[in-house]
């Protein structure tokens, strides 16, 4: 098996946050990021620049990630933001991040009710977003959610819904497959990687699973195995999609390191990591 190190995404201080009944202050959320900084998660989503009414617990994200830019300027092409539009890439610019999360969904009803647009519509946006964000030096991160399962549409096709966002595979840095819901498969998941669909775009995939069904082991093991190595995950396993109904529970990082050495992967994360979440929720 090959020997390219794991490396971890590490979300929880967004999409493990976000759905999260406690709203933590500025502060907070930095010292709960610099914990995860000090056991080695240095590639970290600090925060969505998103209306707050919509989702509360990510207000502020420009103020963390300005505030962790000037304690740890050495970690900023590591740290990036979620943004839906383009108000939030403005700001974005403005406070001179230089990494960015952009999103959209396999699903037309799950993109209507989290962006409210179809998903068409939400590839055009992207495309215009990646654009504008290329203009100031920004590397670009893709979510794809609902790529397997959608809790409005139910069990989606992947190798039927994928190919119509291959302009924004070419244009993206790197390219976020989520399991929004938890139920991908193992006959999903290896019908998608046997199909060769993503091979030319191997080295930009990383795996976004949600553990709501205790599938996201096997998923993560099945995508090691196939020589992936880039995984989303979130300390403790916390987080969840508000705009997915039940939708609760990213794999752990814990978990994705087991999983690594018992393959003998190497990576650089320190465990436990329990320090880093106390209080936090």
């Amino acid at each position: 098996m090959s020997q390219y190190p794991l490396e971890i995404c590490e979300v929880a201080p967004r999409d493990g946050l976000q759905s999260a009944s406690k709203i933590l202050t500025v502060d907070e959320r930095v010292r709960f990021i610099e914990n995860l900084l000090s056991h080695g998660l240095t590639k970290i989503e600090v925060g969505s620049i998103v209306n707050p009414r919509l989702v509360p617990t990510m207000a502020d994200s420009d103020a963390v990630y300005t505030k962790l830019l000037q304690k740890h300027p050495a970690n900023q092409e590591n740290f990036s933001l979620l943004v839906p539009n383009e108000k939030g890439l403005t700001r974005a610019k403005e406070i001179g991040c230089t990494y960015v999360a952009l999103f959209t969904a396999t699903s037309e009803t799950f993109n209507k009710k989290n962006i409210n647009r179809s998903v068409s519509e939400s590839i055009n946006d992207i495309a215009h977003l990646i654009q504008s964000a290329r203009g100031h030096g920004m590397r670009i991160r893709l979510y794809i959610s609902t790529v397997f399962d959608c809790a409005y549409e139910g069990t989606k096709n992947p190798e039927a819904d994928l190919p119509r966002f291959a302009s924004l595979f070419a244009d993206a840095d790197e390219i976020s497959l989520g399991d929004t819901t938890g139920k991908a498969s193992l006959v999903q998941l290896t019908q998608l990687i046997q199909s060769g669909f993503l091979k030319p775009w191997h080295e930009k995939i990383w795996w976004h699973f949600h553990d709501t069904y205790q599938r996201a082991e096997a998923n993560v093991r099945y995508a090691l195995e196939a020589n992936f190595r880039r995984f989303d995950s979130s300390a403790g396993g916390i987080g969840g999609c508000p705009f997915s109904p039940g939708a609760k529970g990213n794999i752990s990082t814990e978990k994705v390191v087991a999983l690594a050495e018992a393959l003998n992967i190497p990576h650089s994360i320190h465990l436990p990591l329990e320090n880093t979440i106390t209080g936090v929720l």
